[in-house]
């Protein structure tokens, strides 16, 4: 039933968008994604505050009143453009009409790469519903925090604040927890369906850059091309099946930047209503939307000043507007919260000096490095990556790397010697566990993003291209100076491709008209094979070994769940055989230690930490009845069962485990 109350509510919220949007499907489908974010978003926290969030029959009917009220506030206070509705199922019949009538109109050699783009959209998209209902989430932020949190929300009814073990649990943004929880709530809490909004935000990430170049008046062959590159983008592929948040915070963002080209075609207020909207949307999602600020703002002077004359009442009104939904969307997400308990919006000073441009030290300093960290993650760029699974294309790769540092030592850049604001220290021979768990952008960026780059300033250009470029360097820039360098930030370059793949319009619009296909072709067989690579060997999922990394074969769910950390695996899997799955389990663990798996197949045992984050270790509550613990926060005592913690596993551990213990109260 649950189920069916599911499917209805995405299926409103679409038909909904088609009544909003204007004959388009990609705006159709852009529009309903949106509506259902903010809807469940909205739901969420009046669910919170009710201390009903855990409730199945509020979240079967309150969604729906949202979606209705967003309608009526977009179709009578907005000013809907006069249009008239069309079935999403007919556009959805006319535009694969389209397709196919575009593609048995192509010369041979034409044929041949766009049957190599569809053979490469399926299989990736076979790949990522097989990976979907095969392997549970099991990234490491998930297992610490985001998933595990979700499932002390249920516990205890809200979102309302509480100190967990880790320092996310309390202080990250939660609306995207009522995002992930109600597919999870829908479907009788089957854990795949945590990885649903991912999956979503992949395909609406590659429509977004669709419908942007058809505002910017692309044909549909070029468009097409374009759009397929993030399909093929590795660390898109692997954010696709998982529950990491960086690919839905640029599916928000690529919906925002259609929303401003949109309304500089049709200068209708209306798409800037939306655009603020979702800018709402993504600022309540997480934090390091702040990046794409500067980069939104370039793009959106330059819309408002295209549509003269500047009417400074209207201006005035948008921002009044986009105030609100910062106030109805964003501030309730957890940063009032923040502010209150920790005098911060981000969290406690451990945690927000951790990552933040304090650890760079004084300005000088900070220019200094982050302009070191700049180049750090412009070589990140320059690999091969998806193909670097292979050891043969990683000895080839390491052996271009060994050029590049050369380059370093004869400028005296220090980009490896120098450990000033980095986290872990920067190398062109990258770790391997960060070549496989956090690859960017692949072959992509060699083939085509360097090239256009080149071409932009060797002849003029559209002027929007231009700011697209100027968007990508300011977000680029964010990343290297507000934070310390870190290999696993490689991710947060999703948000700046959204920029980029505009600016390859370029190169790849220059190979169309001189019908160089068979470069198209070969460049497109090489991103295809480095997308197919990195599902194939990808860490977390992997269906071939390379490196010694495990597979999925064969595996139970609780070596799913720890793949990455395998010294603890033993001790998670004795004790889900020793603690009953109704217990209720004092956690006396550590801010790096995975509390998701301890919760049972069923999420039905009950947790609670007594070593919350800073707070030190609390008495155990009477009510417990097993207590989890490491014995670096609780001494063992004779009777306490050592759970097998391998302490000898040293291969592909990046954080060493705990040497954990159990001890029966009851």
């Amino acid at each position: 039933m649950l189920l069916i109350v599911f499917i209805s509510y995405t299926l409103l919220n679409f038909r909904i968008a088609s009544k909003v949007s204007n004959k388009r499907i990609e705006e159709i489908l852009i529009t309903g994604n949106i509506f259902q974010a903010a809807s469940i978003i909205v739901s969420g926290y009046i669910l919170s505050a009710l201390n009903i969030w855990h409730s199945e029959i509020a979240w079967s009917i309150l969604p729906f009143f949202i979606s209705f009220f967003i309608y009526y506030l977009f179709k009578d206070v907005f000013y809907l453009p006069k249009t008239a509705s069309q079935s999403t199922f007919k556009l959805i019949g006319s535009s694969i009409q389209k397709l196919h009538e575009a593609f048995i109109n192509q010369r041979k050699t034409e044929k041949t790469l766009f049957a190599v783009l569809f053979i490469g959209v399926v299989v990736v998209l076979c790949s990522q519903l097989f990976l979907f209902f095969s392997v549970p989430p099991n990234e490491w932020d998930s297992m610490t925090g985001h998933l595990n949190r979700i499932l002390y929300f249920v516990q205890n009814h809200t979102t309302n604040h509480f100190i967990g073990t880790n320092w996310n649990i309390d202080t990250y943004p939660k609306s995207f927890s009522s995002i992930q929880f109600y597919p999870f709530l829908m479907t009788g809490f089957n854990e795949h369906f945590f990885k649903i909004p991912n999956l979503i935000a992949f395909w609406i990430l590659a429509l977004s850059i669709y419908a942007i170049l058809k505002q910017l008046k692309f044909n549909f062959k070029l468009s097409l091309l374009i759009a397929c590159l993030p399909i093929f983008t590795p660390i898109l592929i692997i954010q696709s099946t998982s529950t990491d948040t960086d690919i839905v915070l640029a599916c928000y963002l690529s919906t925002c930047v259609y929303f401003l080209i949109r309304y500089l075609n049709t200068k209708e207020s209306y798409y800037l209503y939306l655009f603020s909207f979702v800018f709402a949307i993504g600022l309540s999602h997480k934090i390091t939307w702040v990046f794409s600020v500067p980069s939104l703002l370039v793009l959106l002077v330059y819309v408002i000043t295209q549509n003269k004359p500047i009417r400074t009442r209207l201006l005035f009104k948008h921002g009044i507007v986009g105030i609100v939904f910062v106030t109805l969307i964003t501030l309730p997400t957890g940063y009032i919260a923040n502010l209150k308990y920790y005098n911060h919006p981000i969290g406690p000073v451990t945690a927000t000096k951790h990552q933040s441009i304090e650890r760079a030290g004084n300005f000088k300093s900070l220019l200094l490095n982050g302009s070191r960290n700049v180049v750090r993650y412009t070589f990140d760029l320059l690999n091969l990556d998806g193909l670097r699974n292979i050891p043969a294309v990683e000895k080839f790769q390491d052996k271009i790397n060994d050029n590049f540092r050369k380059i370093d030592q004869s400028l005296h850049l220090n980009l490896e010697n120098e450990k000033t604001f980095t986290i872990i220290p920067f190398s062109f021979n990258r770790q391997f566990e960060f070549v496989n768990g956090t690859p960017i952008y692949g072959s992509l960026f060699i083939l085509f993003l360097i090239p256009s780059i080149v071409l932009l300033f060797l002849r003029r250009r559209q002027p929007i291209l231009y700011l697209f470029f100027i968007a990508f360097v300011l977000h680029f820039a964010a990343l290297a100076f507000t934070a310390a360098y870190d290999p696993w930030k490689g991710r947060y370059m999703i948000s700046s491709l959204v920029f980029l793949l505009p600016v390859s319009s370029i190169f790849i619009n220059k190979l169309v008209k001189a019908n160089r296909y068979s470069f198209l072709l070969l460049a497109y067989i090489l991103i295809i094979a480095s997308a197919w690579s990195t599902i194939l060997y990808h860490g977390r999922s992997a269906l071939i070994s390379t490196h010694n990394l495990p597979t999925i074969w064969g595996k139970t769910r609780m070596e799913l769940l720890t793949v990455s950390r395998p010294d603890i695996t033993k001790a998670y899997a004795n004790f889900d055989k020793l603690v009953p799955q109704n217990a209720t389990v004092a956690l006396a663990t550590i801010n790096d230690d995975y509390e998701y798996p301890l919760w049972g197949k069923r999420f039905t045992r009950k947790l609670i930490p007594i070593n919350p984050f800073e707070q030190g270790l609390q008495a155990i509550p009477k009510e417990a009845n097993y207590l989890f613990f490491s014995k670096n926060v609780i001494k063992p005592l004779p009777g306490d069962i050592r759970l097998g913690t391998d302490t000898t596993i040293r291969e592909h551990i990046i954080v060493r485990g705990e040497d954990y213990y159990l001890r029966k109260l009851k």
